[in-house]
């Protein structure tokens, strides 16, 4: 039990200090959601080292709203969301991140002021991952982006 309570303990820590530190503008309206990760994460199966981000809508508009594009010192990615509609309007702008086995993957943005969150769809190998670990290792993080 105690062992159990010190991997939680240790895992909540690590996904504190490793989740989103800052950012500087909401994703409306052209602008560029822009973050700070300080550990790697995962979005769409492709590893992403920590760094400066950017997160904006793609700049087509024959594109669908919901394509999005992450662009990192070395890393770009276009990636694909879904719209879930919540009955509460998100008071801040939060990226949510899910560790699975010590791996963070990128599932949800949510803009301050909106009442639908960005889903990212999990992924085969993502689905598979949270089917192998125990509750302890799967974890739910919600950064607040300072927004």
């Amino acid at each position: 039990m105690f062992n159990l309570k010190v991997k939680f303990l240790l895992a909540i820590a690590i996904l504190i200090v490793g989740g989103v530190s800052a950012a500087s503008a909401q994703l409306v309206n052209g602008n560029a959601l822009k973050f700070n990760v300080t550990s790697p994460f995962v979005l769409k199966d492709k590893s992403f080292p920590a760094g400066n981000y950017t997160i904006a809508r793609t700049p087509s508009t024959i594109d669908s709203p919901t394509f999005l594009i992450l662009r990192g010192d070395h890393d770009v990615m276009i990636f694909d969301t879904m719209t879930a509609r919540s009955a509460k309007v998100a008071d801040n702008t939060e990226l949510v991140f899910e560790a699975v086995a010590g791996i963070n993957f990128l599932t949800e943005i949510r803009i301050k002021g909106d009442d639908v969150a960005l889903e990212i769809p999990k992924t085969k190998k993502q689905i598979q991952s949270i089917a192998q670990t125990s509750p302890a290792e799967h974890l739910m993080l919600t950064e607040n982006t300072g927004l």
